[in-house]
């Protein structure tokens, strides 16, 4: 183990004294400034340790604002998520109950819509059948009355026939439509002389 020298130490060590030795003052001189250099690095190395010790606290210091500015990062980060989670469920919620109302309000006016639909079908088909009726109406009267002109038409020629040819006996207006007529014309005459008579 080396051996520690203080500087007073130095300074003030004694040597014996023999004859034709070192001179006393240069070995004091040289002691002195043995005993200087080592009191400048043990002052340095004093200073380089208060230093490292300094460094050290600001280290600890460091690792301690360190420590805590993670944890607070850290806190607030899990703040962050757990809010955004939380806003993301709220936001989430609420599109999920606006989507929900959109869809009852659609589905409502579906049914009024179908409702309307079936209403409107139904005036249609009656509608359509009311006019069906009155167009077959419009044709039944067309065709009487060209059926009745054409009965007027056959009897005013049936007397003039009778007129002209002066039978001996009255014709037969029956006969004469039964031999003149088309047999699909006959039916309304054969109808009209059934009313007469009745």
């Amino acid at each position: 183990m080396a051996v520690r020298f203080k500087p007073l130490d130095i300074r003030n060590q004694e040597f014996s004294k023999k004859f034709q030795g070192y001179r006393q003052e240069d070995v004091r001189t040289f002691l002195s400034q043995v005993a200087e250099f080592v009191d400048n690095i043990l002052q340095e190395n004093r200073s380089l340790r208060n230093e490292i010790d300094a460094l050290h606290k600001r280290i600890s210091s460091l690792e301690r604002q360190a420590t805590t500015i993670k944890e607070a990062m850290e806190e607030q980060a899990k703040r962050t998520i757990d809010e955004a989670k939380t806003k993301a469920d709220e936001i989430l919620g609420d599109a999920e109950n606006r989507a929900q109302s959109v869809l009852r309000e659609m589905q409502l006016d579906v049914d009024t819509k179908r409702e309307q639909l079936y209403e409107l079908s139904g005036i249609y088909t009656s509608y359509k059948g009311e006019m069906l009726r009155i167009l077959e109406g419009l044709i039944n009267s067309v065709d009487e009355f060209e059926n009745n002109k054409q009965s007027r038409t056959a009897r005013k020629a049936i007397g003039e026939l009778a007129v002209r040819f002066k039978p001996v006996k009255l014709l037969d207006p029956m006969f004469v439509v039964k031999h003149t007529v088309h047999r699909r014309m006959r039916k309304y005459f054969t109808a009209e002389s059934q009313e007469e008579t009745e």
